[in-house]
């Protein structure tokens, strides 16, 4: 049997709030009236830009928050049905002293690797300039040598491609499923996405989509 792993890099809490509160306000919120009616005459009233900017703080929160259990549901439906129910073990990388998000709903028999760099090491600069990573070969080894490989996560043209081109050196058939990386929200909006299918793509409805450029970028690459 073919060992199969599904890879989702950085799953901790504070990049999918950011990527939720990003996106959240292209997605109608059933009280969007009510919660504009709330903060719209606050924001109006206050005196300083600081009691304003703080104030749309909130109000982007407070939609996120709404949006947030959406996401949440898909992409782990995304994760159940292509991979999980589909042979693959379901595996999910990141820094030493993080957490997974309860965005992820855990299952029995996932599992999570630490990737052999804390975030204080990660998110320091370096005096050339350049930030380090976790080493690829370290986080792959920790996958009892598949023969197959999905990566998603955070960041598609980062993190992402890092691993991915190190997987397909060493000989890994290997696939990037764009759709569970930052980009997951604005698949959402396509009206082809299919949760159990990747890729979710109509030629015939499209001119120029994400997808094309997806492909395009990835010419040459797992």
């Amino acid at each position: 049997m073919t060992n199969k792993v599904f890879l989702f890099l950085y799953p901790q809490e504070e990049i999918f709030q950011h990527e939720i509160e990003r996106v959240s306000v292209f997605f109608k919120d059933p009280e969007e009236k009510e919660k504009d009616a709330y903060f719209l005459p606050r924001i109006k009233s206050t005196k300083t830009e600081q009691e304003k900017k703080t104030i749309r703080a909130e109000a982007r929160r407070d939609r996120a928050d709404s949006f947030r259990p959406v996401y949440s549901a898909k992409l782990n439906s995304c994760i159940n049905w292509r991979y999980r129910m589909n042979g693959f073990s379901v595996n999910y990388a990141i820094l030493d002293d993080c957490e997974v998000s309860e965005v992820i709903l855990l299952e029995p028999g996932d599992k999570i690797i630490r990737v052999g760099m804390d975030a204080q090491t990660h998110r320091t600069k370096r005096e050339d300039g350049t930030y380090p990573y976790p080493n690829q070969d370290y986080i792959l080894n920790q996958l009892n040598s598949p023969e197959r490989l999905v990566v998603t996560g955070f960041h598609m043209w980062d993190c992402v491609e890092r691993l991915a081109k190190r997987a397909y050196e060493r000989g890994i058939s290997t696939l990037v499923d764009e759709d569970l990386t930052e980009f997951f929200a604005g698949r959402l909006k396509d009206r082809d996405f299919r949760v159990k299918t990747y890729p979710t793509y109509d030629a015939r409805r499209h001119q120029r989509s994400m997808f094309d450029m997806f492909i395009d970028a990835r010419e040459g690459k797992p």
